[in-house]
């Protein structure tokens, strides 16, 4: 049965990455394969000229003894304790103290086996990331010299004979320095390539963070049609359901007409794709990679032309802010001086020009009013509205517009219920109203007005119809930009008016074409 633990990842000590513990191991690796060879050398060269009396035996039992001692360092690698320096120092001290044992057993071997300390030291160095390397061959080197003394000492070897061991020692310390030196530039190439990576973990969140909120969508196709990157906002925008697998789905897949549009786009200035959704402005932007990789960027055309309302609202309010107060004093006062004109007026053709003047400043105070009443139009105050209260404001609104009640037919089931701004709500019909009966054949049944709840009473439908004329083609498209009229004596603010209060009560004002005369809606989401 495996053991849970065995699986989880070794915790690396504190300074050190897994990289360090994985070189240390690999050098272990190596000294335990060095032990075997020196087993194995021993054996088979014992009774040899190698070695002078029972040297032979002492060989052997040094390497058993390293044998059995980087078999245990294996345990302290797996487990990672003690600490890795103190693991690395601990290898290269048994490596030289070994290595000098098994120099003293034979004075032929003595010269190659010096060699060994040359790759403990270079590994040493380049595993421990350069730290005591130099002490490392220090230690070395003074291990030599007094294994050599001793030789001396015992007459095995001459004076003449320290300028090989001291050559060997000046190796010991040129192969320290070179390691240190090596792994220094290693350890800069290593940290400049953390920060770049850094940089560009921190540069690739960034991108992704603008991608997900930009307000366009954003589709990276390669050229053969496949899709590379989608942005959650592009599959929004195109309506798009079913899982997109970058690297694997085909833009023919997920949007035929983008696919023949992303063609086109490469040759025309940005093409119109209708989605259920809304309508979008396809820009290219070729990447010039191999694979002929561009970015199709999806504008919201809604999202332009909301912006452009706002900036007219913008540009109103402040209007209204810095002039309506000096309007409406001269107004005041010329409505007043016309009162007094007519009454003292016995020429009918003075009646009818202070009649004139009259009838104008009455337009410009009702246009003022109405541009006012956008200012006004984020300051919502929602009452919940049933049959009963919705059929009262139309009848207050048909009394003051003295509209006959058989010339209206009004069709209002019992179950009906939403939240608006009542002040929005009577501008709105009010609006809407006065222009069905402006246009009207003024007849019986010349208006019908309907309200009902759809969806399963979520969505509140109230719709206005008149018999007239209707609008033109070329001007259904203008019905709701502000100061648009067709009629002399209208401010071309009424609709636009009503559109804005029924957008700031979360609700669609739309123009319904193809009927006998002119047909708005009112939709609105019920939240009860």
């Amino acid at each position: 049965m495996n053991d849970p633990a065995a699986t989880l990842p070794r915790p690396a000590t504190q300074g050190y990455f897994a990289s360090h513990w994985r070189s240390i191991d690999y050098f272990n690796l190596y000294r335990l394969t060095l032990a075997v060879a020196l087993v194995f050398t021993g054996l088979v060269f014992d009774g040899s000229d190698l070695f002078q009396g029972n040297n032979g035996e002492r060989f052997q039992r040094v390497s058993y003894a390293y044998l059995v001692l980087t078999a245990l360092f294996v345990l302290g690698i797996r487990a990672r304790w003690p600490g890795f320096q103190v693991q690395l120092t601990a290898h290269i001290l048994a490596d030289i103290v070994i290595v000098t044992l098994l120099m003293a057993t034979s004075e032929r071997l003595a010269g190659g086996l010096g060699m060994l300390l040359v790759i403990s030291i270079a590994s040493g160095g380049l595993v421990g990331s350069g730290r005591l390397t130099l002490l490392y061959a220090a230690m070395a080197s003074i291990a030599l010299l007094l294994q050599h003394g001793f030789s001396i000492l015992r007459g095995g070897q001459g004076v003449d004979s320290f300028f090989q061991t001291g050559l060997l020692c000046a190796g010991y310390f040129a192969i320290g320095w070179l390691a240190h030196a090596l792994t220094q530039r290693a350890l800069r190439s290593e940290k400049l390539a953390q920060q770049q990576a850094d940089e560009l973990t921190l540069l690739n969140r960034i991108n992704a963070l603008a991608i997900e909120n930009s307000p366009d969508g954003l589709l990276a196709v390669r050229g053969d049609g496949v899709i590379r990157h989608a942005s959650p906002r592009a599959l929004a925008l195109l309506g798009v359901t079913t899982p997109v697998i970058p690297g694997f789905t085909r833009l023919e897949a997920c949007s035929p007409d983008l696919a023949r549009l992303a063609q086109q786009a490469r040759h025309h200035d940005a093409p119109i794709l209708g989605t259920p959704t809304a309508q979008l402005r396809v820009r290219c932007i070729p990447l010039a990679t191999p694979d002929n990789s561009q970015v199709l960027v999806l504008e919201d055309q809604s999202q332009a032309e909301q912006t452009a309302q706002r900036l007219k609202l913008a540009a109103l309010g402040r209007l209204t802010a810095n002039i309506a107060h000096e309007i409406r004093n001269p107004l005041s006062a010329i409505s007043h001086a016309a009162q007094l004109l007519r009454e003292e007026a016995s020429d009918p053709t003075q009646v009818k020009l202070t009649t004139i003047i009259e009838n104008n400043t009455h337009r410009l105070d009702r246009l003022v009013e109405e541009v006012l009443t956008l200012n006004r139009r984020d300051r919502l105050n929602p009452m919940r509205f049933d049959a009963a209260t919705f059929g009262a404001l139309i009848g207050e609104l048909l009394q003051t517009e003295e509209i006959p009640a058989n010339a209206v037919i009004v069709s209002m089931p019992a179950p009906l219920h939403f939240k608006f701004d009542p002040d929005h709500l009577r501008q709105i019909v009010w609006n809407l109203l006065r222009n069905a009966w402006r246009y009207s054949r003024k007849q019986s049944g010349s208006l019908r007005l309907g309200a009902q709840m759809l969806g399963d009473n979520s969505i509140m439908q109230f719709e206005i119809e008149d018999d007239g004329p209707g609008v033109s083609r070329e001007n259904q498209n203008k019905l709701f930009e502000p100061f648009f009229t067709t009629d002399a004596q209208g401010t071309g603010l009424g609709l636009f008016l009503a559109r804005e209060l029924a957008e700031a009560n979360h609700a669609v004002l739309t123009y319904q074409p193809g009927s006998t005369g002119a047909r708005f809606r009112l939709s609105l989401l019920s939240k009860e």
